[in-house]
C-alpha cells in the first residue's frame, strides 16, 4: 500500500539537491541567437485546465517518470509522476541540458482531476492512485522552444495537497526515454535496469539538468 504521509517531499533518499535556476544553466550561446529572446512567463490568463499544453504545437518526444522515494519499492511510494515534453530537437536539449524549476510552471494551466487516460500508462501506476495533479511547464525563452505536461498520480487529495515542486530533486527520475522525429528510440534510462542505459546520439557524454544519465560521476549513477 502507499505511504500515508503527505510530507514525503521534505527529504528524498539520495537527494542531489534542488536543480539550478534556469538563468544559471541556460547556455549563453543559445540565448544570444535571438535579440528578442525574453526569459519570462507571459502575462497570466484565465484558468485553462491544461489547454496551454494541449494547444502547443508538436509531439511528445521525451518522457520521464518520477518517484518521491527512489530507494523504496513501488508498494511504498506515496505517489507516481510522469512528464512528457513536446520538442523535436532532442540533441539540443542533450547538449544544453534539460533544466526546469517552478519558474517554468504555467500556474494558470494547473488542475486536479481523475487520472487522464490519454497520457497515463496505467501499468506503471498503482491501482490505488485515482486522482491526478496536472501542471504545464514551458521554456522561459519567448517563443518557448518546448512545452511539457507534468502529472502526479496519488490515492487522495491529502497526498496531492502536500506536493511542492520546489522540493523535487533529480534523483527522483527513475525512467527516461527520448525518440527521434521518426519515433525511433534514441535514449533510454531505467533505474531498475542500469545495464540497459543508452544514448545513441552522444554515447557517454555527461548530460546536465534532469537527464538522469550519463552524469559526470557516471559510476555513482549506474549503481543507483
Amino acid at each position: 500500500m502507499l505511504c500515508d504521509s503527505a510530507k514525503m517531499l521534505a527529504t528524498v533518499d539520495g537527494s542531489q539537491g534542488p536543480p539550478p535556476t534556469y538563468n544559471e544553466t541556460l547556455d549563453r550561446t543559445t540565448t544570444d541567437q535571438s535579440d528578442t529572446a525574453v526569459q519570462i512567463q507571459p502575462t497570466p490568463g484565465p484558468a485553462r485546465s491544461g489547454m496551454v499544453f494541449w494547444d502547443a504545437p508538436g509531439e511528445i518526444f521525451i518522457s520521464f517518470r518520477f518517484k518521491p522515494k527512489p530507494s523504496m519499492d513501488d508498494k511504498h511510494q506515496p505517489w507516481f509522476a510522469q512528464m512528457g515534453i513536446k520538442y523535436g530537437d532532442v540533441p539540443l536539449l542533450m547538449r544544453e541540458g534539460f533544466h526546469w524549476t517552478t519558474a517554468n510552471v504555467v500556474r494558470e494551466d494547473g488542475f486536479v482531476g481523475s487520472i487522464d487516460r490519454r497520457l497515463v500508462n496505467l501499468r506503471k501506476v498503482s491501482p490505488t492512485c485515482t486522482i491526478t495533479m496536472f501542471w504545464t511547464l514551458q521554456d522561459l525563452q519567448r517563443p518557448p522552444r518546448w512545452t511539457a505536461y507534468l502529472q502526479v498520480h496519488a490515492p487522495n487529495y491529502a497526498v496531492i495537497s502536500g506536493i511542492r515542486l520546489e522540493n523535487w530533486t533529480t534523483d527522483m527520475v527513475t525512467f527516461a526515454e527520448a525518440r527521434s522525429l521518426s519515433r525511433d528510440l534514441i535514449y533510454r534510462f531505467d533505474a531498475s535496469m542500469p545495464t540497459y542505459h543508452f544514448n545513441s546520439i552522444y554515447d557517454d557524454m555527461p548530460l546536465k539538468g534532469w537527464w538522469p544519465w550519463p552524469k559526470e560521476d557516471s559510476s555513482a549513477t549506474k549503481t543507483r
